[in-house]
């Protein structure tokens, strides 16, 4: 009687989860199992060198669930038999390829091997890996909602979706075409390592910036840098930038405000990353006593500033407009009348 009656109240705990957050729970599984089995791999940095970044896995499910707070609670998904069978094998998939490429080798080497025979770089670079973690990524979250909620919802999820499939494209970008050779990519790290070196020089330190070569005149070293576009945050800038226009487009706002929201969205970003690489060039010139001590902090300060940033732009947007509501609202009801 007494297991009856836990069991009845799990049951009765479940039918309390609204099903917009069964979604999110079904999304997070599959990369919670894979945190919880490599967790050493979930770096807050872009991939590369022996390291893996898959910290980028949890700001997809992160810009899920901000979306999702757009969506009624009164959503709900039609649970007929078909349904229940493709969310299951759905999930079950999911679960099945993100557990095997992070218990062992087997999947993994058959991923490598594949990227090189596409003509991958293989031989520092995990780009190609990270890619295809990113692919299975996106095929889940689109399969996911509509086999639960329908092929609608997905334009209500879309900022994980458009998230995800920025990472993957640019690291297929960095797989395929390594360090600098698409010039456009390239000419943004230029630009940020000038930008670098106009706050150096604002500084009164000596960080020398030209072109994609840093030069960190340092207490315990000089450290001559040559920078690529992956080492700068390059990806971060445009994915994110795109993030911005994307959540600014969804506000419910006049578009004059949405426009000017997705305007500091993108130059808050960009400076942000500028800001980011002179903490490292800093980093260097003032406590670095080796090269792999700044390529440590490189990877340890990695992409945190930039969700940190993104909820703090969030919420001071959603405080400006819930101050500015009730006005428009009273001039709605003043054209109305």
């Amino acid at each position: 009687m007494k297991l009856r009656s836990e069991l009845a109240k799990k049951a009765r705990a479940l039918r309390r989860i609204n099903n917009k957050d069964l979604l999110l729970l079904l999304a997070a599984l599959p990369i919670l199992l894979l945190f919880a089995v490599a967790p050493q791999t979930f770096e807050l940095s872009w991939a590369g060198f022996g390291k893996l970044g898959r910290g980028g896995l949890f700001f997809v499910l992160f810009f899920l669930g901000f979306d999702l707070l757009d969506v009624s609670k009164n959503a709900r998904i039609k649970w007929t038999t078909s349904r229940k069978v493709a969310t299951i094998a759905t999930v079950a998939v999911a679960i099945v390829y993100f557990v095997e490429v992070g218990l062992g080798q087997d999947l993994t080497n058959v991923i490598y091997a594949v990227g090189r025979v596409l003509g991958a770089s293989g031989d520092v670079s995990n780009s190609f890996l990270m890619a295809t973690d990113f692919v299975a990524t996106t095929l889940y979250l689109i399969a996911l909602t509509a086999v639960t909620f329908g092929i609608r919802l997905i334009r209500r999820v879309i900022t994980p979706v458009v998230f995800s499939v920025g990472m993957l494209i640019f690291y297929l970008l960095d797989a395929f075409l390594p360090y600098g050779s698409i010039g456009p990519l390239q000419f943004w790290a230029n630009f940020i390592v000038s930008g670098v070196a106009v706050l150096a020089k604002v500084f009164q330190l000596p960080i020398y910036g030209l072109t994609n070569h840093l030069t960190i005149v340092g207490i315990h070293g000089t450290y001559r840098l040559v920078v690529y576009w992956p080492s700068v945050g390059v990806q971060s800038i445009l994915i994110y930038s795109v993030v911005m226009i994307v959540i600014a487009a969804k506000l419910d706002a006049p578009r004059i405000h949405k426009i000017i929201y997705a305007l500091i969205g993108v130059a808050g970003t960009v400076f942000l990353n500028v800001v980011r690489i002179f903490s490292i060039a800093y980093y260097g010139y003032a406590y670095a006593t080796s090269g792999d001590q700044l390529d440590a902090f490189h990877n340890a300060i990695g992409e945190v500033l930039f969700p940190i940033w993104i909820v703090v732009f969030l919420a001071v947007i959603l405080k400006v407009e819930d101050k500015l509501a009730p006005t428009r609202e009273a001039k709605r009801k003043q054209r109305s009348s």
